[in-house]
């Protein structure tokens, strides 16, 4: 049977166990049950910044001499190495944990294909270990979430952005997080987020399913699968109430709700259907000239 065809209630059996054997978290990713995006793809990870980068250029933000923030690189810190190329003055990347592969070699590829397309990249041929790549491209890779947001200074980021991360923040500390993201970056900043509202289990609304008490508890949200299950008309009031200008610049449809409201969990029982149709949006952040803390 292949993953995909794996029932959503027993992916979560399945990642609850697993995620309580004695093995590392490199294991899981090498088998693909436990991943954090795809960005240690030296291909993916150029193309995704290119993206990400290009979509804040049209936005406002100066394309030299930026310092960039990258929320959850996950399995790589492949994305330094390419925003110094494009000119970054310095890289910030935040996450909740040391997921980063630590084998070089695909920094070493990522510096080879930014010179076959013509960009100067770092010299990263004398370079021995991870560290020494972050220091050559002169980045530093947090991994303590919400608390690392607290080791960068104010108004110092111009240039943040993330590939599917805000669902996965913690919904007790979502307000927290935003909070003081909106305190490091600077008055003309410009962050480019994509965010996925489906489950993570199979891409429907089947983590809809369960009671905030046990979807929230320690059991179920440290066990690979979680998401905040905020909505998308939700999740932007967040945004403002953070001190941020929102822009949706594009979203993603289903036909149809995919799960069945009758079994949604009661809170989710009064909602209106546009707070499901949403399956994925793109948003602009910009920090609002009005905003007082």
């Amino acid at each position: 049977m292949a993953i995909r065809d794996i029932p959503w209630w027993a992916r979560i059996a399945l990642k609850i166990l697993f995620s309580r054997l004695p093995v590392s978290y490199g294991f899981w990713r090498k088998i693909g049950l436990f991943r954090h995006g795809e960005m240690n793809n030296p291909e993916k990870a150029i193309q995704t910044f290119e993206k990400y980068f290009e979509r804040a250029q049209s936005y406002g933000l100066t394309p030299t001499n930026f310092s960039s923030l990258e929320l959850g690189p996950g399995d790589s810190i492949l994305s330094a190495i390419v925003a110094k190329a494009y000119g970054a003055r310095n890289v910030m990347l935040l996450d909740a944990g040391k997921f980063a592969d630590s084998d070089i070699d695909g920094c070493k590829n990522v510096v080879k294909l930014l010179e076959q397309k013509g960009i100067k990249a770092p010299d990263l041929s004398n370079a021995k270990n991870l560290e020494n790549v972050l220091d050559k491209v002169s980045a530093t890779y947090l991994t303590s979430g919400t608390e690392s947001l607290k080791d960068i200074p104010a108004k110092s980021i111009d240039f943040f952005w993330s590939q599917v991360v805000f669902e996965h923040i913690p919904r007790g500390e979502f307000m927290l997080f935003l909070k003081s993201l909106r305190r490091i970056v600077s008055d003309e900043a410009v962050g480019v987020h994509s965010i996925d509202f489906r489950d993570h289990l199979g891409g429907s609304l089947n983590n809809l399913r369960i009671s905030e008490k046990i979807w929230e508890s320690n059991f179920f949200s440290s066990s690979g699968f979680y998401t905040n299950r905020i909505r998308p008309n939700e999740m932007l009031l967040y945004f403002k109430r953070a001190g941020f200008d929102v822009e949706v610049i594009d979203q993603t449809y289903w036909p149809q709700i995919p799960t069945k409201r009758k079994y949604f969990a009661k809170q989710f029982q009064e909602m209106a259907e546009e707070s499901f149709l949403v399956s994925e949006i793109e948003v602009i952040l910009k920090p609002s000239k009005n905003y007082k803390e």
